[in-house]
């Protein structure tokens, strides 16, 4: 197993990082790691509402969903309605707009995103978020992979 996979599979170095490396890479590396990959695709999500239908739709939320962010972390910690139960990996393809300084949304979403992370390395499961920027910009994350 490569070195990314099995960062990938240690569950106490999870979290969210603004991604350094393409999206297949990290793909093939989970793969490997036998975690599943959710690709978001935010570049079009400019409020919390195009945010949360993105995460929704893509994680295959169930009906009861709120949509709201209270509803958005109760789905992230749950996760029961996917196949994989070994960890997950979430990553948000073109952030720039979304996760811009001007976007206060942003920072509700990294706040809930964290909690969700920081729920499930208590439960020993992977779950990593991975915010694609390009090279331009600057999410103000910690850098992953290093």
């Amino acid at each position: 197993m490569e070195a990314m996979a099995k960062t990938l599979i240690d569950a106490q170095q999870s979290g969210l990082y603004q991604l350094v490396r393409s999206t297949e890479e990290v793909e093939r590396a989970a793969a490997d790691a036998g975690l599943s990959v959710f690709r978001i695709d935010v570049g079009h999500a400019h409020d919390k509402k195009n945010f949360l239908e993105g995460v929704a739709q893509a994680l295959r939320f169930p009906s009861w969903f709120g949509k709201n962010w209270d509803a958005l972390t109760d789905c992230l910690t749950d996760l029961d309605w996917l196949s994989t139960k070994t960890g997950y990996v979430l990553v948000f393809e073109n952030g720039d707009r979304f996760c811009s300084s001007r976007n206060p949304d942003f920072e509700t979403a990294k706040a809930v995103l964290s909690a969700a992370a920081e729920y499930w390395k208590v439960e020993g499961r992977p779950f990593w978020v991975l915010i694609e920027v390009s090279a331009k910009s600057d999410c103000r994350l910690a850098k992953w992979p290093i």
